[in-house]
């Protein structure tokens, strides 16, 4: 069932019913729901769950293939973005001047290279 499989990808994203909720503009109420088995969801849910999670389709409808589709970016990558979006200004700031320094770094690296 497709609430069995959004239980399974929840868990994977490690996110809450609410916060996924957020993230595809429905009801958290309405979603607890779906995520329940009450409700069966529509098609423009399924699809904005693929789109905004780069879910596969196959995967959320069947139970076929591999949870996320190869399209977008990798699960760790998504990860670090959704914990970007829970920080402070500051705290940006410094994953920020953090991100610049490995890419300066990885520069300097390039240039030592014979």
């Amino acid at each position: 069932m497709i609430s069995d499989r959004l239980k399974i990808l929840l868990k994977e994203l490690n996110i809450s019913q609410r916060q996924f909720a957020i993230r595809i503009n429905l009801d958290a109420g309405y979603f607890s729901r779906i995520v329940q088995g009450k409700v069966n969801p529509p098609d423009r849910i399924l699809l904005l769950i693929e789109t905004v999670f780069h879910v596969n389709k196959r995967w959320l409808e069947n139970g076929e293939g591999e949870i996320f589709s190869n399209q977008g970016i990798s699960l760790a990558r998504r990860q670090v973005l959704e914990a970007i979006d829970s920080l402070s200004d500051d705290q940006v700031h410094a994953v920020s001047s953090f991100i610049k320094y490995l890419m300066d770094e990885d520069d300097q690296t390039l240039q030592k290279r014979p």
